[in-house]
């Protein structure tokens, strides 16, 4: 029998006995909806977005989005939630008195929103100053900032240098030749991407290599594509994206998060179950997607169509040795799945991963160290040996989303696992909770 409960904003986890199996309808990818607003504000008409990610972060950049000009209209209807846009008109915000009071944003803890945003300014002129809460003025914003000085947007560090707050002052983008270093963050060269067709004339986007994360470079491009932006390749590390281009309005449909997804396929994966999850198309923008290449490594049965994936659990989970850099999202999810494994597992080239909501590779291994489970942890690596978690604990989650969702399944295996502050989840599946417990304990 399987039961939950919650006091003082900590949350037991009650382990599971059976093979959990079901059907979760999935909420709408955060990196797309994200994007999908950016391109929307940008557009030459009003277009609508389904199925969108209506979260703590998603909502800091529809409030910039309104404090901008934009207006948007959240519609839940019988057939699921949509988002109606009516885009920015261009038109200066406070660009030719110098004397005025910059515009002030803020973002929480969203890194996207902030990254993404410091490239979409440039489009719009005026002046701005950019913020957000404490961890986020610890997260690097250089790259964005230095590439739009290279676009002709002025962009000043108000304490730290390379850090927010940050006061951005546009009077539009210049074409020519921009070097992107997105090394540790794809967002750096996402938001540059985003922002360049609205600029004077032609501009070349370049990169340093390797990029952190690129398939989510690919879905900005996908995505940008999809919206009639053209684009060329521009040798082996740079695109061409011709200008000005205006985004092409219309309806365009969020597939399911797939980073959300993960919690429930590890749920298949530990209990021996089957999991549905849906909607993730089968030629999906996400490059979390590839996760399910890793649980089949471990043992686990995968079967897609065109709308949904189906994970079913093994007898036995296999230890792996993986290169996580292109989804870091899904490393607290295989690094808990890890500790039930059977061997070691070893995750590699995820450096970046101490730059997000918090320092994850840190906070992954002394969470599961609580636990009883064998840890290395490397300057961009971790080491997990399985079959050594063997003890409950409290939970911290450092106001990460993704510790919190993730060490719930830990709790699946192990009596006497507890989540501090489990509305952290709000950050990015507000619905988390109620969606897992109804999944696992059909609650």
């Amino acid at each position: 029998m399987c039961s939950y409960g919650m006091v003082d904003m900590i949350k037991d986890i009650v382990p599971c006995d059976r093979e959990v199996k079901g059907t979760v309808l999935l909420p709408g990818s955060k990196s797309m909806t994200h994007r999908a607003m950016l391109m929307a504000a940008l557009a030459d008409e009003p277009s609508i977005i389904i199925n969108p990610l209506r979260s703590e972060d998603t909502l800091y950049t529809a409030q910039v989005l309104e404090k901008l000009g934009c207006k948007l209209e959240w519609v839940a209807e019988e057939e699921g939630l949509k988002l109606r846009i009516l885009p920015l008109s261009l038109r200066d915000t406070g660009l030719n008195d110098r004397r005025s009071s910059p515009l002030h944003l803020f973002v929480g803890n969203s890194g996207t929103t902030m990254r993404l945003l410091l490239g979409f300014l440039g489009a719009v002129r005026g002046r701005f100053i950019l913020d957000g809460s404490a961890r986020m003025r610890e997260r690097p914003v250089g790259p964005v900032a230095e590439s739009m000085s290279q676009l002709g947007v002025k962009c000043r560090f108000l304490e730290k240098d390379g850090y927010p707050p940050v006061e951005v002052f546009s009077s539009g983008l210049n074409g020519g030749i921009v070097l992107v270093d997105a090394r540790k963050s794809s967002q750096f060269l996402s938001a540059v991407l985003i922002a360049a067709p609205r600029a004077r004339e032609n501009v070349i986007v370049r990169w340093l290599e390797p990029v952190a994360s690129f398939p989510y470079v690919l879905m900005t491009v996908r995505m940008m594509i999809e919206r009639g932006i053209e684009i060329q390749e521009f040798g082996q590390n740079g695109l061409v994206v011709p200008a000005p281009q205006t985004y092409r309005a219309g309806i365009f449909t969020v597939e399911g998060d797939c980073s959300s997804a993960s919690y429930f396929w590890a749920t298949a994966a530990l209990t021996g179950g089957e999991v549905r999850t849906e909607p993730i198309f089968r030629e999906s923008y996400q490059g979390d997607a590839e996760f399910l290449q890793v649980l089949s490594a471990m043992g686990c049965s995968i079967d897609r169509d065109e709308l949904s994936v189906t994970v079913r659990g093994p007898e036995r989970l296999n230890a792996v040795d993986v290169d996580m850099n292109a989804m870091p999202d899904m490393v607290p999810t295989l690094a808990v799945l890890a500790a039930f494994a059977s061997g070691k597992s070893v995750v590699r080239r995820v450096g970046h991963l101490r730059i997000k909501e918090s320092d994850r590779l840190k906070a992954v291994a002394l969470e599961l160290s609580k636990l009883g489970v064998k840890v290395e942890e490397g300057e961009d690596f971790l080491v997990v040996y399985g079959g050594t978690a063997k003890r409950g604990a409290d939970i911290e989650t450092y106001d990460d989303h993704r510790i919190a969702m993730a060490f719930s399944l830990a709790g699946l295996k192990i009596p006497g696992v507890r989540i501090k502050n489990p509305d952290v989840v709000k950050k990015s599946f507000p619905e988390y909770w109620l969606v897992w417990e109804r999944l696992v304990y059909g609650t």
